[in-house]
């Protein structure tokens, strides 16, 4: 007996096999493609995440290696006012104030550290989500919780509290009226010195000063066992600081030219002037109040030099030969009476000694490196400031019109 069998279609069954393949190749590559996408974002949060937290202890780090050294510096002040207190009546008053900065409280500030970070690598649902690194994550809640710790002991603790309150210096300020607002800082301080208070707080100015550093030795294990563990190298990490502090585009030489003013606060502002021949104009506008007149003098001071702009940075180079300083008092107006306290006070600004310590600035620290942005419209500037450590400041520049 002859069976037959039936023929299949082969071009269907080809394309069948063909289509079914590709269809499951194809789930598999956007499968596989979307998870492994996700784990680089994971990986890439991961990174930031943990770069942004260790950058928070490095700035830790810097504020304890900054407030030892003030104490340092202002205990080296008192001490020598204590060795010389026959003759405090001629110390320079930058001694005098000095001391005084190490014994009064200005502000009446009760924190001392920033906790967005903190608040931030606590409180993400995201961060937990991606952070998976044991050791890191203990390593970070230890540092906070210390952090907290010597916070709470610096702001609690006699040792750290200073002598003279935020309210006794306040009340000082006020009584200062019956001297037309001038304090006798030498007699102050001759007075303050004999008080047990005063010299418990000094006798413990170098403990202090050892407890900052101690610190900020320990931060620092934290935050390079914590490099090691996510494999963060210090290039990497300043790269990271580099673009967290910079926004905008970046700018060429021809965006840059012209006049353009930094508002500092409401009584100052900083003039800066590009021009085609790589020379720079700079002109800082001050208005200076006191009590003892109304409105305000006018304190402006001007140097030259030149500027350059390369990969995002504008270097400039100050000239000391070229300051010019004009002090305006044609504005003010006071009481016959504060005819005396108004000259003197005009006087003690002395325009000459300011010109030559500008000079002198100058001379010591010739020129400044600014990273630079500019927004679409080019109208605005971003210069980014480095000062101790890691720290910056950001100021913004608005063009002058008509410049």
């Amino acid at each position: 007996m002859v069976h037959f069998k039936p023929k299949i279609q082969n071009s269907w069954g080809k394309s069948f096999l063909t289509s079914v393949l590709g269809t499951t190749i194809s789930i598999l590559l956007t499968f596989g493609t979307s998870a492994l996408v996700e784990s680089r974002e994971k990986a890439n949060t991961q990174r930031q995440t943990a770069m942004m937290v260790i950058h928070d202890i490095d700035k830790c780090i810097d504020q304890m290696e900054e407030m030892a050294k003030n104490e340092e510096e202002r205990n080296n002040a008192v001490q020598y006012i204590l060795a010389h207190l026959d003759q405090i009546t001629s110390l320079p008053e930058d001694t005098l104030k000095l001391a005084i900065n190490m014994l009064a409280d200005y502000d009446g500030n009760h924190t001392i550290f920033d906790n967005a970070k903190e608040n931030i690598f606590k409180s993400s649902q995201d961060i937990w989500s991606n952070l998976d690194n044991m050791a890191f994550i203990d390593n970070m809640e230890k540092f906070y919780r210390e952090r907290k710790e010597i916070e709470s002991i610096i702001l609690k603790s006699p040792i750290f509290t200073n002598p003279i309150t935020f309210d006794e210096w306040s009340q000082i300020l006020i009584d200062s009226k019956a001297n037309n607002y001038s304090i006798d800082y030498a007699a102050f301080l001759k007075e303050k010195l004999k008080d047990r208070k005063v010299q418990f707080y000094i006798d413990y100015s170098t403990a202090r000063s050892r407890l900052y550093r101690s610190y900020a030795q320990y931060w620092r294990d934290y935050s390079d066992r914590n490099k090691f563990i996510m494999n963060i190298s210090d290039e990497e990490l300043a790269v990271y600081i580099k673009n967290s502090q910079r926004s905008g585009s970046s700018a060429s030489k021809r965006d840059l030219m012209g006049k353009w003013e930094r508002k500092e606060n409401g009584y100052s502002s900083q003039y800066y002037e590009f021009l085609e021949n790589d020379s720079i104009c700079i002109k800082h506008v001050v208005q200076i109040t006191h009590p003892v007149y109304n409105n305000n003098i006018i304190l402006t001071y001007g140097y030259g030099g030149k500027w350059s702009l390369k990969d995002d940075t504008l270097l400039m180079v100050y000239s000391p030969n070229q300051i010019d300083v004009k002090l305006d008092t044609s504005h003010i107006t006071y009481r016959p009476e504060m005819r005396d306290s108004v000259r003197r006070y005009i006087r003690e600004l002395n325009i000459e000694l300011g010109k030559e310590s500008l000079r002198k600035s100058i001379e010591r620290g010739s020129r400044d490196t600014f990273p630079v942005t500019t927004n679409k419209a080019h109208d605005k500037i971003e210069m980014v400031e480095s000062s101790s450590g890691d720290e910056v400041e950001t100021h913004y520049l608005k063009r002058v019109k008509d410049s």
